[in-house]
This record gives structure tokens, C-alpha cells and sequence, in this order.
């Protein structure tokens, strides 16, 4: 029988700019789309007018208009969510227990994915924040906002109104912040008591929000899942400037006319860019759309450090243990490979470093798979380890490093992917059907949760599933390892005898045995996608 039941009476709260009607099912409120600002085109967000009566909030709002046709990871086995497009995309989604309590709940908010470019607030069904709401007592608030073009495109160059054109999707974040702030008692939740957690892109956004001092109210703590950027900004000043002046001449734009571009198609923009990315990208400049430095904005950590106003803010970073990585041998070809076969496969592959890696490989994951060296992350998990070390100089001693690295039921049991941790930490776990293991899948569910759950009370992730979890510091820079046994972990170096990063070592031999990283031309190919046609 389903635990859970829809409730015909339907709840009214009342906000700064009006009363808004949910829907309640299984004991948690539910209010979606609920508008936290305005944004013209290129312009900054302002707050959202307020109307008279009751609004309903049934139904999920707009998403910011992607660039190219839904396409999720070969590795995602979740179910990806449609939604409508729209620039008026400034929403946010909040499941709120029915029983306020004493109005004190923590608040807990969800930045989705994709990169800066991509992505939507319910884009997975994984992303439903019912349970964590109604099993973990928290108030959950996911928020759409501005990305690519709309929300990172780089104008400055026409005039002071576009000066903070290239960081438009963070300011639209900030306020949806404020609006947070400001209206979330009405919910039951705490507005100073606020977690900001966020996976991929997302998590990238959480660390450049601990850069704002205009947000640093409206949060106490945040959760970076597989965010810490790579390489630091992938596009330069120069090329993001570049990248617009081609843009707008397809479109014959110019300083003179440059109102048009507040008129101009967003399907003719997707176009404009496509004529134009290749050519760029091929000339070594990036046509990656992310955030830029400015006045306001003072970059990504940790390559410019963390700001003043929220450098001593506690933090989780995390990674998965595979990310992108995948194993290059078929899930039935490993199957009928001896140790022996392994080995033989790994020389073959590696050569004279194969021994080396071998060895380093067993040492740190010592009851894994030897082809999982294979499915091994080289991408997120030495930036996420930079990113801790320059938390960590803040002096608060509150920053937590995490791996999970439970290998999945997927065909071969690869370790876990980017973003298998999102559905373990909202326990939805059921809706991500091959993490639904019945021995590990609710105990990956219990960590994960409790992680989360705990740093949003406390700003500690402590909790009776794990070992004792010491925080990350420069001279004990510990790693709590999540798998079928979670164990806190750090490396001594053998020449100097002093505590190292987890899996360093390691990970320092693999890297460079594999080409390096460097962000995709995303969407760069003319004519990639067929929606994207010139309007007529």
C-alpha cells in the first residue's frame, strides 16, 4: 500500500509579494514556480512585482532556453525531465514539511548542473526534494536561473548596462537568495539557518557565490558535489569578448544598434554562436560560456582565493570515483578476465608505468576491481583537493573532503559516476534504479542523506553511519572515502614523512599517463542540432 496520499486542503502562505496556494501530498507542502525576480534581457534581475489574490503554484516554471536538444551523459541512468522553455526563468521549487514546527527548519537549496550552460532545476527525476523534505525535516528550495548566452554572454564591451553581463545567471541566483531570505519563515524554514549545495555546474556556482559579498547573507554553509573547476576559467577576458563581437556581427550588431540585441531570437543567438564557435575554438580560444571576473565578481576559487565575506564558512567538497571516466573493456569481457588477463591488459595499455600504478592503484582502493584504475577520475578530484587546501587557509577549520566509491549494479559494476551521489543524498535512490541496490542502496542512502542533513543543522556532517569525520587541513588534509566500508583516509609521503591528500600519489601517476583535460567545444559544430534553425 503507498505510504504516501494526496491532501485535498491545499495550503496558502503568504509572501513579501503576495499570497501563494500549493498542493500537499504525503505530509510535505509543495509550491512551484514560484517567481523570486524579473530580468529583462542582458540586464540585472529586480525584484518580482506583487499581485493582489491568490496565485496558484502547481506547476513547475519556465527553464532557461537551452542551446541544443536534451542529451544526457551515456553514463546517466536516471530519467531526464522536459520542461518549458522561457527567459522568464527566474523560479524556485520549495517542498516544505506541512507541520512548520516552530518555523526554525533548516533550509536547504538546490543549484543544478550542467556546466553554465545546460541544465534545469528538475531536470532529473532524482532531483525531487519530497524526501528529503518529509524524512530529513528540512525545508528543500531548487531554483532555475539564467545560463549561456542569456546568462554569462560578455557585452561589456557596449556599455556600462552590460557590465555585469558575463555573471548574469549568479546574480539572478542571488536573488532568488534574498527572496529565500526574506520569505522562507512563511514556509517553516530558517532563513538564517541556509545550506547551498549544488552538483557539477552547479557546484561550481555554490564556490563563486562564497566570491559575492551581495550573497553572503543569505547563506551560512555550502556543499560543492563534483564542482571544483578543472583548471580554473576555461575562457579568458579576451575570449569572451571575442566571442560576442562574432556573435553580434552574424546578426549585424553593432555599439550603433545594439538595442537589437534585446529583440534579437534566442534561436537566432543559439544560430550566431554556431557559425562562429568552431572557427573559434579551432583558433585555441574557448567558447565555453561561464563567469567572468569584474568589479562586483572577483573569480572562481581557488585560484583567487576565497573572499573575506565568506571564507570561513563551512564547506563540503566532494567527488565521485569514476566521474567521466569509463572503462574501455566490455562489462562481459571483464567478466571472463583472470587477474592475470588484467595485468597483461593494464601493460599493454600503460606500459612501463603499468607496475607503478598497480601498486598505487591497490593501495589506495584495495578491494576494487584492478580495471577500475580505468574508471578512475582525473578531472575533478586534484582541483576539488586544491579547492579544500585554499578552503582550508581561511583558518576556520570547518572545511570536509569526501569520495564515494561504491561500485555500482550497472553491467561491469563500475565505481560510482558523476552525479550517482545526488540521488543516494535525496534518497531517491528508487527513481535511479540501478543505485537501488537491496544491501547498499538504502544504507548509500542513509550516509549520503545524514551528510547532508546534519551540515545543513550544524554545519557538521558527522553522523552515527560514518567513522569520525576530522575536517580538512593543510597538515592533516583527511578524505572521507565512502564505499561498501567508509573509512577517513590520508597519504604520507615517503620522502618527507608529512600527511598528503588521499589517493595523491596515485592519482598523480595516472594523470600523467592520460591526455590532459580540456573543456569540450560545446555545441560548437554548425547545424549540431536541428532545433536550432534561423527564424524566418
Amino acid at each position: 500500500m503507498n505510504p504516501y496520499s494526496y491532501e485535498p486542503v491545499k495550503p496558502v502562505v503568504e509572501t513579501r509579494f503576495g499570497k501563494l496556494r500549493g498542493a500537499c501530498y504525503g505530509g510535505v507542502n509543495m509550491f512551484m514556480g514560484v517567481k523570486y525576480a524579473d530580468a529583462p534581457r542582458f540586464q540585472l534581475p529586480v525584484e518580482p512585482q506583487p499581485w493582489e489574490g491568490v496565485k496558484n503554484a502547481y506547476v513547475y516554471g519556465p527553464i532557461s532556453p537551452q542551446m541544443g536538444e536534451p542529451n544526457p551523459f551515456p553514463f546517466y541512468r536516471g530519467i531526464l525531465l522536459l520542461q518549458k522553455e522561457g527567459e522568464d526563468c527566474q523560479n524556485l521549487n520549495i517542498w516544505a514539511p506541512r507541520d512548520p514546527g516552530n518555523g526554525k527548519k533548516p533550509v536547504f537549496v538546490w543549484i543544478h548542473g550542467g556546466g553554465f550552460m545546460a541544465g534545469n532545476a528538475m531536470e532529473e527525476y532524482s532531483f525531487d526534494g519530497f524526501h528529503l523534505a518529509r524524512e530529513g525535516d528540512v525545508v528543500f528550495v531548487s531554483i532555475n536561473h539564467r545560463l549561456n548566452i542569456l546568462g554569462y554572454m560578455n557585452l561589456t564591451e557596449y556599455g556600462e548596462a552590460f557590465a555585469e553581463s558575463p555573471n548574469l545567471g549568479l546574480w539572478d541566483l542571488v536573488m532568488a537568495l534574498k527572496w529565500i531570505h526574506e520569505n522562507i519563515a512563511a514556509f517553516g524554514g530558517d532563513p538564517d539557518n541556509v545550506t547551498i549545495c549544488g552538483h557539477s555546474g552547479g557546484g561550481g556556482k555554490v564556490l563563486c557565490l562564497y566570491q559575492m559579498p551581495e550573497a553572503a547573507p543569505y547563506f551560512q554553509r555550502g556543499i560543492c558535489l563534483s564542482g571544483a573547476t578543472p583548471e580554473g576559467p576555461a575562457s579568458e577576458p579576451e575570449d569572451t569578448r571575442v566571442l560576442a563581437r562574432e556573435m553580434l556581427a552574424q546578426l549585424g550588431i553593432t555599439k550603433d544598434n545594439i538595442d537589437e540585441v534585446y529583440t534579437v531570437s534566442f534561436r537566432r543567438l543559439c544560430r550566431a554562436y554556431r557559425q562562429v564557435a568552431s572557427r573559434l575554438w579551432n583558433e585555441g580560444r574557448c567558447v565555453v560560456f561561464e563567469p567572468q571576473k569584474t568589479a562586483r565578481f572577483i573569480g572562481f576559487p581557488p585560484f583567487n582565493g576565497f573572499a573575506s565575506c565568506s571564507g570561513r564558512k563551512p564547506l563540503i567538497v566532494s567527488t565521485v570515483m569514476a566521474e567521466f571516466a569509463m572503462c574501455p573493456v566490455k562489462a562481459e569481457e571483464k567478466a571472463a578476465m583472470n587477474e592475470a588477463d588484467k595485468i597483461a591488459f593494464l601493460r599493454r595499455t600503460f606500459g612501463e608505468k603499468a607496475d607503478g600504478l598497480i601498486t598505487r592503484f591497490r593501495s589506495s582502493y584495495p578491494e576494487h576491481d584492478l580495471m577500475d584504475i580505468f574508471c578512475t577520475d582525473t578531472v575533478f578530484r586534484r582541483p576539488t583537493v586544491e579547492t579544500a587546501l585554499e578552503k582550508a587557509r581561511c583558518g576556520a577549520n570547518n572545511t570536509y573532503v569526501f569520495l564515494a566509491a561504491l561500485n555500482t549494479l550497472e553491467d561491469g559494476n563500475p565505481p560510482m559516476w558523476h552525479g550517482a551521489d545526488v540521488g543516494y543524498a535525496f534518497r531517491n535512490e528508487d527513481r535511479v534504479f540501478i543505485l537501488n541496490d537491496p544491501v547498499y542502496g538504502p544504507q548509500m542512502s542513509d550516509i549520503f542523506s545524514s551528510i547532508l542533513l546534519n551540515f545543513a543543522r550544524t554545519g557538521d556532517p558527522n553522523n552515527a553511519c560514518l567513522p569520525r569525520w576530522e575536517p580538512f587541513t593543510e597538515d592533516e588534509p583527511w578524505t572521507m572515502v565512502i564505499d561498501k566500508v567508509c573509512e577517513l583516509k590520508r597519504d604520507i609521503d615517503p620522502e618527507t614523512g608529512k600527511s598528503i591528500p588521499f589517493d595523491s600519489r596515485y592519482l598523480d601517476l595516472l594523470s600523467s599517463c592520460v591526455p590532459p583535460f580540456r573543456l569540450p567545444a560545446m555545441f560548437a559544430e554548425e547545424g549540431a542540432s536541428a532545433q536550432i534553425e534561423m527564424d524566418k
